[in-house]
C-alpha cells in the first residue's frame, strides 16, 4: 500500500460519513413530508356511508365510513407482538361481511392483553346480528423488517396469529371478496376491545424533522474536525 493511498485512506472515511449523514438528514426530511401529507388526509379526510363494494372502492384513505353487515369470529386474525403500556398482547381482525354483499373488510378492534405460554387465546364478546359500525379506512398494517416469509393460514384452526400482516396470504384463506384494505373500529364502538385512539402516524413530521437537524449536526461536526485535523497535519506540521 503506497504512502499517498495511506495518507488518503482518512479524508475518504471523513467524507464518506459526511456524504452518509447527509443522505441520511435529507431522507428524514422527507419523511416527515410524507407524515405531513398523511397527518393532512387523516384530519381532512370525508365522512362517508358505504354500502357496496364500489363504495369501499373508492374511498380515500382515513375515510371515516360507516358499515352495516355482520361479525364473523369464528375466523379471526390475531395480530403478534403488539404491546401496549409495556404489556404483551395482539390486536384481533374480526372479518365483517356487509349486508347484501359478499364482501368482507378484516375490522381491527384493538389491543386485547395475550401471554403466548398461557395455553388459550384471550376472550370478548362479539355480536351475531347484523350490526352497524363505523371507523377509519386503512392500509393493511405493515413492519419495517421480515424476517421469513409468512406461513399460509391454518383453514381448519381458528383463530389465526400471524406475526406478519399479509394480504395475499390472508386473500388466499378469505376469498377474493376480501377487501385489501381494513377497518379501524372507531374506539367509542362498543365492540372495540380497548377504547384507545388510533394514532395517525407512527412518528410525528416534527421527530422526523429532530432526526435530519441530528444528522446534519453531525455532518458539520465531522467535517470541522476534518478541516481541523488537516490543517493542524499539514499546516502546521513542525
Amino acid at each position: 500500500m503506497s504512502r499517498l493511498f495511506t495518507q488518503l485512506i482518512p479524508h475518504l472515511v471523513a467524507f464518506g460519513l459526511i456524504v452518509v449523514c447527509l443522505l441520511l438528514s435529507q431522507w428524514q426530511d422527507r419523511r416527515a413530508a410524507e407524515k405531513s401529507h398523511l397527518l393532512s388526509q387523516w384530519e381532512n379526510a370525508p365522512t362517508l356511508s358505504v354500502a357496496s363494494k364500489e363504495e369501499l372502492d373508492r374511498a380515500p384513505l382515513f375515510s371515516k365510513i360507516s358499515l352495516k353487515g355482520r361479525f364473523d369470529p369464528s375466523r379471526e386474525v390475531l395480530l403478534d407482538n403488539k404491546t401496549r403500556q409495556n404489556h404483551p398482547g395482539l390486536h384481533v381482525f374480526t372479518p365483517f361481511r356487509l349486508t347484501n354483499s359478499e364482501v368482507i373488510i378484516l375490522v381491527n378492534r384493538g389491543w386485547q392483553p395475550w401471554l403466548r405460554h398461557s395455553g388459550s387465546w384471550p376472550q370478548y364478546p362479539t355480536p351475531l346480528d347484523d350490526v352497524r359500525i363505523s371507523g377509519r379506512l386503512n392500509s393493511p398494517p405493515t413492519v419495517g423488517l421480515r424476517l421469513g416469509e409468512p406461513k399460509a393460514l391454518d383453514q381448519e384452526q381458528w383463530p389465526n396469529l400471524v406475526t406478519y400482516f399479509d394480504i395475499a396470504r390472508l386473500t388466499e384463506a378469505f376469498g377474493p371478496s376480501l377487501h385489501s384494505r381494513v377497518l379501524l373500529l372507531e374506539p367509542e364502538d362498543s365492540n372495540h376491545l380497548s377504547r384507545d385512539p388510533w394514532p395517525s402516524v407512527n412518528m410525528t413530521p416534527e421527530r422526523h424533522r429532530a432526526y435530519a437537524f441530528q444528522w446534519l449536526a453531525i455532518a458539520l461536526a465531522i467535517g470541522i474536525i476534518w478541516v481541523a485535523l488537516s490543517y493542524r497535519f499539514y499546516w502546521k506540521k513542525p
